[in-house]
């Protein structure tokens, strides 16, 4: 036996070559050729040439799928064939590792970044900003523009003084002082704001979704109020309808006819048309007055502790009635009537004169003051008439 790729001679049953070391391919014996089944000197000394190394027939002993210990032929070519199959599995086996220790490695990273969250992605530093340049010019206007905003402030105009240093910012971006003075002056301001609407609120009442101050609310209703008279007594009214002005009926008592003044100093001649004594309300009848009429509020919305006002010619004085401010405690009811109870003095001439809540509606018609058994006022008790009674009243006289 020998080698068919160096031409040594082979022991029986050898697996590799001695000599050069490749697996060995032992020639299979040919019995129609004797003489050639021995190796000759030359093929002993050199190897076979690689044209002889390709033709020739050789069993190789190698499992094939077929069981181990199977046999079949082989040719040089498929030793080749074999070794370029080792080559390219090598390969193929280094770049899955690589593949794969390449996928372990980025999905790590991407655990990490979800586990650090946000806390840790905010400690990233912010990129730096360069200042924008600002030129001499700019910088001179922006001082001067915060300048004049100090001033403002001592003056007490805080809005002003804003814009101004607002203005300076815009012209000098990284002005320190603008930024400073607008740190302390816009809390100031809106703070400042918040008291002064909170204070005009205070002072001031909703009439047809409008706020009115108290004054603008008496004004309202001025010109609907009136003098009443007869021979014998006095007292106020206020017109609910452009024909009708309410009144007490202990203010015209038994008279058919009654004298009314306005607010402008004209007269005219009203006449009784309806009387409630349990009630105390009367109404006299106008014919072109064409004075204005009030509006009649909602007395039971009132809350204890909103403000009253009560207007009316108290003691019959001269030069326009009295105006005298309270608050609501609660609705009574007196012998059947029901009224309104404040602390708005009322004196004797403001009987039949307009009670106001500070929606500057009519809430009720002052009529009564308390006395004790001596015959004493009791100060800080005083009712006055519901106006939904006298609505009521109003609606049953026709036109």
């Amino acid at each position: 036996m020998y080698c068919v790729a160096c031409g040594s001679s082979l022991e029986r049953d050898a697996r590799f070559c001695t000599r050069c070391g490749r697996t060995a391919y032992v020639a299979t014996p040919d019995p129609s050729r004797p003489d050639a089944n021995a190796p000759s000197a030359v093929a002993q000394k050199s190897a076979p040439s690689r044209e002889t190394v390709i033709r020739a027939n050789v069993r190789e002993y190698r499992p094939d799928g077929l069981g181990m210990g199977s046999s079949r032929v082989a040719t040089a070519s498929d030793r080749y064939a074999d070794a370029d199959t080792v080559r390219r599995g090598r390969v193929t086996a280094v770049t899955v590792i690589a593949v794969t220790l390449g996928l372990v490695i980025w999905a790590g990273d991407l655990s990490a970044s979800r586990l650090r969250g946000p806390a840790q992605a905010a400690a990233t530093p912010a990129p730096r900003i360069t200042p924008t340049p600002v030129s001499d010019q700019a910088r001179q206007e922006a001082v001067a523009l915060l300048g004049s905003a100090t001033y403002r402030v001592e003056e007490g105009k805080l809005g002003e003084a804003i814009e101004l240093a607002k203005q300076a910012q815009a012209r000098w971006p990284d002005y320190p002082e603008a930024r400073a003075f607008l740190d302390e002056v816009v809390p100031k301001a809106t703070t400042t704001a918040a008291v002064a609407r909170a204070q005009a609120t205070a002072a001031a009442v909703a009439v047809d979704g409008m706020v009115l101050s108290e004054r603008d609310a008496i004004a309202k209703v001025m010109p609907s109020v009136v003098h009443v008279g007869t021979s014998t007594a006095a007292g106020t009214g206020f017109v609910v309808r452009d024909d009708l002005v309410a009144t007490n009926a202990h203010v015209v008592r038994t008279a058919a006819t009654v004298e009314v003044r306005a607010q402008d100093g004209r007269t005219f001649e009203g006449r009784v048309v309806a009387r409630d004594a349990r009630q105390d309300i009367a109404l006299v009848r106008l014919s072109g007055s064409a004075l204005p009429a009030v509006k009649a509020g909602n007395s039971k919305a009132l809350r204890p502790g909103d403000g009253l006002i009560a207007i009316g010619y108290a003691l019959d004085l001269r030069g326009g009635p009295s105006i005298t401010r309270g608050v609501y405690s609660a609705h009574r009811t007196i012998q059947g009537g029901t009224y309104v109870q404040t602390d708005a003095p009322l004196n004797p001439g403001n009987s039949g004169g307009p009670l106001l809540s500070l929606r500057g509606e009519v809430v009720g018609m002052n009529t009564m003051a308390t006395v004790n058994a001596s015959g004493q006022e009791i100060v800080g008790l005083f009712f006055a008439v519901a106006v939904e009674s006298i609505t009521t009243a109003a609606n049953a006289v026709p036109r």
